[in-house]
């Protein structure tokens, strides 16, 4: 029984045992936190590409075209002071240009020396990447196969003029570049411009009685007729002016032009050149008018020889110095020739700069110097060393100090907007002897119409010649 008692004991105790164990309280646990959420990583923005200075253009005709590092020789006819300031101006861009474009520029004598080294270098392939010349040169070089179309280039979206630049040129310095008879091709870019002008004597036409200047042909010949017989000598009106220019200039000023109608051939025996030449002719008949060829007329102004002359804007610079070198305290001044038309109709001419036919590289190159060059601050800084005009109206707002100092100067710039021009064509250079030689025949008696008729068939014989050749 006791026996029994001890086994139903041991029994008990050793179910209990695991109970016990098994509430125990065991080790604290270290609780384990749920894994956190990975963030999706947004990928970093794509950086918009920042084209390197001066990379090539990615678009347009000059897609491709890399003018870094491209060395541009430049023909130019510049001397002294302004050849001073030229090579002033190709160190800042040679020090300054983004794309380490160097220009080196080369005085090759007069316009006559340069156009016999570009006919030449074009039959050999030696050509610089810019030359300067006039319309009638860059007919020539054209026509040899030697210049590259500055169209590409102005109109190009990367490298080109903006809308705004483009409107900021006077119309006319534009257009004059650009020549029908070779598809309309632009040879030359206008970097400076001169103007056909009247000079006149503002104190003795005061004492005359009249306010002047003279706006119209009939006031001009009133005018100088009066001044002629106060000197009573021969003198005292105005001095002819033979040249070519001369005659295109009255010819605009009686509302016509001596190109044709598509300006690829002449035409000086229009209805305005007989005018004009009927009415100068009428002015040396009546004494009012005379021939001075002794030199320039700029001292026959100043010592009251002369109440008007006609030249160059160029010539400015040496009325000033005239009338100073003769003790003249005699106000001057410079304005349109009398004209017939509304508003006056200036005749504007220069030499443009041209870019030869090279590689695409150094055209390019070319081009971005040009466009450099002919920015309003640049030129303005010519402006100030040449005496020329600038082609850019804004140019004027960063010169009213220096026309303060030079009205005779500002007077003329003030006519730039009604600018035309005359022929670009090959042959001008030799029609410009043949007009002066018929405006000689006229004064001294010959028919107007029948040698201005003569000069017209002359003209386009040689136009026609040339473009043969």
């Amino acid at each position: 029984m006791k026996v029994r008692k001890l086994f139903t004991l041991l029994v008990i105790l050793a179910l209990a045992l695991p109970l016990v164990a098994s509430c125990a309280p065991g080790p604290t646990p270290t609780p384990t936190k749920a894994p956190a959420a990975t963030p999706t990583k947004k990928p970093p923005p794509t950086p918009t590409p920042v084209p390197e200075a001066c990379a090539p253009a990615t678009e347009g005709p000059l897609a491709g075209v890399d003018p870094r590092g491209q060395t541009v020789v430049w023909w130019h006819q510049h001397s002294r002071h302004r050849e001073e300031w030229l090579l002033e101006k190709q160190a800042e861009f040679n020090a300054t240009n983004e794309c380490g474009i160097t220009i080196v520029p080369e005085n090759q004598g007069g316009y006559n020396d340069i156009r016999d080294k570009m006919n030449a270098g074009i039959a050999t392939g030696e050509v610089p990447g810019l030359v300067v010349g006039y319309q009638n040169d860059q007919a020539f070089y054209a026509l040899a196969g030697g210049l590259a179309d500055m169209n590409p280039y102005i109109d190009d979206p990367t490298w080109g003029l903006t809308a705004e630049e483009r409107a900021d040129f006077y119309r006319a310095f534009l257009e004059q570049g650009v020549h029908a008879a070779f598809d309309d091709q632009r040879l030359g870019f206008p970097p400076n411009r001169s103007m056909e002008m009247l000079f006149y004597n503002q104190t003795w036409l005061e004492e005359l009685g009249f306010d002047g200047p003279p706006t119209t042909p009939d006031e001009f010949k009133e005018m100088a007729c009066t001044a002629a017989a106060a000197n009573a000598d021969g003198t005292g009106g105005f001095i002819l002016r033979d040249d070519a220019s001369g005659t295109a200039a009255w010819t605009f000023a009686f509302g016509g032009d001596v190109s044709n109608e598509d300006r690829t051939g002449y035409m000086y025996n229009g209805q305005a050149t007989i005018d004009a030449m009927t009415f100068l002719k009428g002015m040396y008949d009546d004494g009012c008018a005379y021939f001075f060829t002794e030199g320039y007329p700029n001292p026959e102004l100043a010592a009251r020889h002369v109440i008007f002359t006609q030249g160059s804007s160029s010539g400015i610079a040496y009325y000033a110095s005239d009338m100073e070198a003769l003790g003249s305290e005699d106000v001057w001044g410079a304005t349109a020739i009398p004209h017939t038309t509304s508003e006056p109709v200036m005749d504007i001419y220069g030499g443009d700069i041209m870019i030869p036919a090279t590689t695409p590289e150094i055209q390019l190159a070319a081009w971005i110097f040009l466009k450099w060059f002919t920015s309003p601050e640049i030129q303005a800084q010519w402006d100030r060393c040449s005496g020329y005009f600038p082609t850019r109206a804004s140019t004027a707002e960063l010169l009213t100090d220096y026309v303060d100092e030079n009205p005779q100067w500002g007077q003329a710039m003030a006519l730039l907007p009604y600018g035309t021009y005359e022929p670009q064509l090959i042959s001008y250079q030799a029609v410009r002897d043949a007009a002066q030689q018929a405006f000689n025949e006229i004064i001294q008696g010959a028919d107007v119409k029948a040698t201005l008729d003569a000069l017209t068939k002359e003209a386009n014989e040689l136009q026609a010649e040339l473009m043969e050749e």
